[in-house]
Formats: C-alpha cells, structure tokens, sequence
C-alpha cells in the first residue's frame, strides 16, 4: 500500500507558502509515496452567483504547473500528483507541454490526474465549452499521449489541428501517467458513461466512494470497461481516501485492510487540521500507522 498526502485544505490556510513547503518536505522525509495538489484558476465571488461553492474567491488558489514546478526543484524523492487539472478548460497541447516539463524537472516524478471541472462560470471566464467537456476531454487526452510519445503529431478532429508538430523535450516517463478525479461528496459514484471512460483511458483513478456494494458495482464497471478495451483492469490503479479524525492506530490499520481488500493500492491521507502545522504534526503522527502497516 502506498500513501500520500494532499494540499486540499491549505487553501483556507491564507497565503503560506513556508507551512506548505515544510509540510511538503515533511511528507517526503517520513516516506510519503506523494503529494496531491488541486487545481482552479479563478475563484468564484459567491456572493453574486447562487449555490454551494467549495472552492471560491476567498479561498487561495495557486497556479498548479507553477507550484509543480516549485515542488520539482526543492523534492528529490516524492511523486507530484496534479488532482486533479481540469482539462477541458485548458489548451491541450499547453497541458501537454507543461507535465512534461514537470516530469523533466522532477526526473520523472509527475503524474496528471484530470476531470471535467463542475463550474460552469470557471469555463466561461477561460473562454472554453462547459457542454461538450466530457467528450472534448477524452480527445485531449489521446492527443496529449501522441505529443509526449510521438516524434511528429499530426490530428485533425472536431476540437484539435496539429500539422507536423512535436514537443521538444518531450517527458522522461513516456507517456506520463493520467489518473482520473471524479464524483462529487453529495454523488460519489459517478454515471457509468464516466466508469466507462476511466477503464479505456485511465492509468489510474481516485474515487471518493469507500468500500461498500456501490463502490464495487463502481470497480466491476471500470474492469468490464478495461477489458473491452483490450486492456488489463489490474493496470488501472484505484487510490482512496483515508479519513484520520480521532481513530485509533487499531481503527485505522482495519480501515486500511478494508480498503486492501476492496482494491486499493494507493491511500490519500486527510489529517484532522486547520493549519499547517496541524497538516504537519498530523503527517508525523501517521508514519505510526504506517510503520504498523508494514507488519501487518
């Protein structure tokens, strides 16, 4: 089982890039497999436009690539998981161009996770489609894997035109790995045209379900998807998300098997914190929980 670890909430956390840079050093010293970063690139004035926005303009949202770039040059060992970018709101070949450079950077340490985003007023204020996100996303995502791979791309489809083009360097790990973000706290099991998606694409995904019969219907989906496909399901690696609260060491480690035995490979760990020290001291305190998993 590897772990890792995520800035999710270090956006509440105010403009501390010290405390995120420490907590980041932190994880890769105690032996965290990697770190997850989100990605928005404007925040929405809740005020003006009705609904429930988890990610907002009082919120600090940093620029990915960049803060990537960042982590790349001040980490040796720990793998830099993009989860995850919005894609369709982004130029393909700029994606393309810039996880390669991470991966350069990294010495081959970047893994892009990608979704199709939820805020409509995001798209619009990037100047891209929200309708057709899903179908454009998957197009993206062949033409990405032809740039890092391919000495000459040429596509011409319904949203891309390459004529004799390539990237220059292209990336160390070729292609990069491409995991898949997906559902929603309220509707962790997404539709099936998604689970689809992920079987015939995905090097990996990242639900949020936890073990239980939705979740496993959810898994068969994206195996039948797989194997449609001509691809093998165990290719697809599923990481969950371990959710520490107050649990016991005991607690955890049989959450862990849970999720072992459900088909998990990889755990995201969530600490019970409101700074990043608390992210920090909550990372140290969980290299117990993993010293005791290595015996199980």
């Amino acid at each position: 089982m590897k772990f890792g670890v995520n800035l999710y909430k270090f956006i509440h956390y105010g403009n501390d890039i010290a405390g995120t840079r420490e907590f980041v050093l932190t994880a890769e010293q105690l032996g965290y497999n990697h770190v997850r970063l989100l990605d928005h690139v404007v925040g929405v004035v809740a005020e003006k436009h009705p609904g429930t926005w988890k990610y907002h303009s009082k919120t600090t949202l940093r620029e990915i690539f960049t803060l990537l770039g960042y982590f790349s040059a001040i980490t040796e060992r720990i793998r830099l998981v993009a989860a995850i970018v919005v894609l369709p709101m982004r130029p393909t070949a700029l994606v393309a161009k810039q996880a390669a450079e991470i991966d350069i950077l990294s010495g081959g340490r970047m893994t892009l996770g990608v979704g199709v985003g939820y805020s409509d007023v995001e798209f619009e204020a990037l100047g891209t489609s929200f309708k057709d996100r899903g179908a454009r996303m998957e197009e993206q995502i062949d033409v990405m894997r032809r740039l890092w791979t391919e000495e000459c791309v040429n596509v011409q489809t319904q949203w891309h035109t390459l004529r004799d083009v390539a990237l220059s360097p292209r990336p160390i790990q070729r292609p990069i790995p491409i995991w898949f973000g997906l559902g929603s706290d309220g509707r962790p099991v997404p539709p099936d045209p998604v689970l689809a998606r992920i079987g015939r694409l995905g090097d990996g995904w990242l639900p949020l379900f936890q073990p239980g019969e939705e979740g496993r219907v959810a898994i068969e989906k994206v195996h039948a998807a797989a194997r449609a496909a001509g691809r093998n399901p165990a290719d697809v690696v599923m990481e969950l998300n371990l959710i520490v609260g107050d649990k016991s060491r005991t607690q955890l480690i049989d959450e862990l098997k849970r999720m072992r035995d459900f088909g998990a490979t990889q755990v995201n760990v969530h600490f019970p914190a409101t700074s990043a020290r608390e992210e920090i001291d909550g990372a140290k305190r969980f290299r117990e929980v993993m010293d005791a998993w290595d015996n199980v």
